[in-house]
């Protein structure tokens, strides 16, 4: 048998969030287009490229719940969702709390919002509960197993709890482990990698860097700057200040060309693919001094 719990509510509000995140994004980069040129400019693009990942994050929790749903039968009740699923034998489901009537606490462990009760929490008497849900806990069927409980939500609670209870009463008919299976991309080695994660950030902090130093010292610059010189260091290029965002543009692209080949390297040759990233950082640090000789 099917359930699938109302997700509405959850995901008008999730994405009502996006929303508002993409107004305020606007406003900032209205500041970064019109507004003078200053370390202002430097702070708004900053704080509109750290919200994308906010907006990526909860559009992907709103892309979760519209995958939730339940399915059971006498042998093992499947909880699915975006990234995986949750397998649970009816033969190892020892109780289902009806949350109207349990009047238990609840401690969330995970973000929650008006019809999103996804991630896991702790219930008082209960334990460790793993929660996929679209109303509160004191709206859920509680399914409690030893080692686990998982929350859900259910359109009707009442006929949900004789159906469920009717299922367990019969009695399993096959052996089914309790397991969790997860999508493809959860084991990606991104997650786990520390050196990459670590040069990734590396060349983000440093393109952040060169753009926020030209930001913040560009009003005090004079209008025509040297921006190049020969073998025995006599100024042979004057340009305009304008010009000087050359200087961390190109270090952006070569760290992107550098990320990209890193990339397609990573999975057969692993050590290349940090040689290619640990270069975009290195490649932006001769960019950071040129651009500190020539705003100095």
């Amino acid at each position: 048998m099917n359930w699938v719990p109302n997700r509405r509510t959850g995901a008008l509000t999730g994405a009502g969030g996006v929303l508002v995140l993409a107004l305020i994004d606007s406003l900032l980069l209205w500041r970064v287009v019109e507004g003078q040129v200053n370390g202002w400019t430097f702070i708004c693009a900053v704080l509109v490229l750290a919200s994308l990942p906010a907006m990526i994050l909860i559009g992907y929790w709103v892309y979760g719940l519209m995958r939730l749903g339940y399915e059971f039968d006498r042998n093992r009740l499947i909880i699915a969702t975006a990234s995986g699923r949750q397998i649970i034998p009816m033969g190892s489901v020892t109780r289902v709390i009806d949350g109207r009537t349990a009047g238990f606490g609840v401690e969330m462990k995970s973000p929650t919002w008006p019809g999103y009760w996804i991630g896991s929490g702790t219930i008082s008497g209960v334990g460790l509960t793993l929660f996929y849900a679209t109303t509160p806990p004191q709206q859920q069927a509680i399914v409690v197993t030893p080692s686990l409980a998982y929350g859900i939500s259910t359109p009707d609670m009442d006929m949900f709890m004789e159906v469920f209870d009717a299922a367990l009463r019969m009695g399993p008919s096959a052996e089914v482990a309790q397991q969790s299976e997860k999508a493809g991309y959860v084991h990606w080695a991104i997650w786990q990698d520390r050196a990459l994660q670590g040069l990734l950030l590396a060349n983000l902090a440093m393109s952040a860097i060169l753009f926020g130093i030209l930001l913040f010292r560009y009003p005090g610059l004079p209008s025509r700057l040297p921006l190049h010189f020969d073998a025995i260091g006599t100024v042979d290029r004057i340009a305009s200040k304008r010009d000087v965002f050359a200087l961390p543009i190109i270090a952006l692209i070569v760290s992107s060309i550098n990320g990209l080949i890193g990339a397609v390297l990573y999975r057969h040759q692993r050590m290349a693919s940090y040689l290619a990233w640990g270069g975009g950082v290195v490649v932006q640090i001769f960019f950071l001094l040129a651009l500190w000789n020539i705003s100095s």
